[in-house]
């Protein structure tokens, strides 16, 4: 099905005066496909924007049965398109499906401007404007949008309230969303979001949606199998395309030294508390290896000090001989020295 929207829209507007077709041409962006504001237009018109208001709500309520007999095929086709996806649909991918689907081989200019237009001014199907809490999308009745709001509200709840380790790396949110439409559901609202690495979670975490440099870098080691050097951690946050911008080295470094979810392993090298790692020197490792496990030898403590850092074996026997802190036993093994 293709149509020629331009000699629609001349259908449409034919009950209309010229100031009418002004008014409705610029508040919709057919001049050069940016909206323009009521005052705007008052300028352009020597009016108030009052008045302006006033022209554009009598000529939609002028156009509207014209819309409503002329585009009638159009108005069916893209109800029954909002129907197969619950009835709901986020509004610049709907104008994208119906452009593709109707006007697909259209040479009109602002094309998007233009179907929106028969849209609104058929009043069906319904249109939301964007908020904070959503982007703009159409619906085809009261009972799905109450069915999408529904659904997210509950998703919302279960983020906000659920274990996010078990929400981010179980993705237990799943056993949630096994309607068909949920996908979609989920790009309206703007409170869900998904990292480069296709975590799905709320925006307002870290993990989904890092907006300092601390929380850039912890990305970067969440999604690292092993420790890194602070250097490497700065070069993985542009290239993982976590941000556009380079990040430095030395700002990088600064602030993993200041945040407590970083650990220092070894030279230059950090790891993420939550996966183990403990801060402290080596002699205060070694300290808690010992009240941990008793009495170790040279070999055992040398490979539990290493799952904590990255360490040279003669740097760690160094530490263990400090007899200030630790004692070798009659039977070879080494403890903490008493006070």
């Amino acid at each position: 099905m293709n149509k020629n929207i331009d000699q629609l829209l001349n259908q449409l507007f034919s009950p209309l005066n010229p100031k009418q077709i002004k008014v409705l041409g610029g508040r919709f962006g057919f001049k050069n496909g940016e909206e323009m504001t009521l005052q705007e237009i008052g300028n352009e018109l020597g009016i108030t924007r009052e008045r302006v208001r006033q022209i554009e709500e009598q000529a939609l309520k002028k156009a509207a049965p014209k819309v409503k007999e002329e585009a009638k095929s159009v108005l069916e086709f893209a109800n029954t398109h909002l129907a197969s996806f619950g009835g709901v649909r986020r509004d610049d991918v709907f104008v994208r499906e119906i452009k593709n689907a109707l006007f697909k081989n259209a040479s009109a200019k602002y094309l998007d401007q233009k179907i929106k237009f028969i849209f609104l001014a058929a009043d069906a199907p319904f249109y939301e404007k964007a908020s904070d809490q959503a982007h703009a999308f159409w619906y085809v009745s009261e009972t799905a949008k109450k069915n999408f709001n529904n659904f997210t509200n509950h998703l919302l709840q279960i983020f906000k309230e659920g274990e996010k380790d078990s929400l981010l790396n179980k993705k237990t949110y799943l056993a949630h969303c096994k309607d068909a439409n949920a996908d979609h559901f989920l790009s309206i609202s703007k409170q869900f979001g998904a990292n480069v690495f296709g975590d799905f979670g709320l925006k307002a975490w870290p993990e989904i949606d890092p907006k300092t440099i601390r929380d850039k870098a912890y990305l970067v080691l969440r999604k690292s199998e092993k420790p890194i050097h602070f250097s490497d951690i700065a070069k993985n946050i542009t290239n993982y395309g976590i941000d556009e911008k380079p990040a430095h080295t030395q700002t990088v470094h600064n602030e993993l030294i200041k945040d407590n979810r970083f650990v220092l392993v070894g030279r230059g090298i950090y790891g993420l508390r939550e996966r183990g790692f403990e801060p402290g020197t080596v002699r205060e490792v070694i300290v808690r290896l010992f009240k941990k496990h008793g009495a170790l030898s040279s070999k055992e403590v040398v490979g539990l000090v290493n799952e904590q850092r990255f360490l040279k074996e003669n740097t760690i026997l160094l530490g263990l001989q400090n007899r200030r802190y630790f004692k070798r036993l009659s039977d070879g093994r080494y403890h903490v020295k008493e006070a």
